[in-house]
């Protein structure tokens, strides 16, 4: 069976409010469903324990079809780890941008942490994009990317 595209991204999040305030009110993205899980044996099967309760937020991208879920844990509690970019199974999410120094100001002066400014990729002496980590609120690196 081949895949198809794909339908979502999802990242686990420590405040699901303090999370769609970053990703719907700063970078954009439209909230189209917020809800609570929980007493269904489908999602204890699914995220391998018993009485699971989750709080599932879909952000859509304006732009296109693509989806990111943000899910709190409520039941067991979430856990906050250290993030790092080198750790195995890390994640990013990368958004293009048209003016990625203009959205690093924007985003600076929101108080958003930077890994660093934008800095421009070169490849075989060509300038090929310009791109930026910066982090969530749970430290979950999200990538800005402004192609030539």
């Amino acid at each position: 069976m081949p895949l198809r595209t794909d339908h979502h991204h999802s990242f686990t999040v420590s405040n699901a409010d303090r999370s769609i305030g970053f990703y719907r009110d700063l970078l954009g993205l439209q909230l189209i469903q917020d809800v609570v899980r929980e007493n269904l044996e489908s999602y204890d099967r699914i995220v391998g324990f018993q009485n699971a309760r989750l709080r599932i937020a879909m952000l859509r991208l304006a732009t296109g079809d693509f989806i990111l879920e943000l899910i709190e844990h409520l039941n067991p509690p979430g856990q906050v780890r250290e993030m790092r970019n080198y750790y195995a199974g890390a994640s990013h999410i990368c958004f293009l941008v048209d003016d990625i120094d203009r959205e690093y100001e924007r985003l600076s002066a929101a108080g958003v942490r930077f890994n660093s400014p934008p800095v421009d990729i070169i490849r075989d002496g060509k300038l090929v994009t310009r791109c930026l980590y910066m982090l969530d609120p749970d430290g979950i690196t999200v990538e800005l990317d402004q192609p030539a």
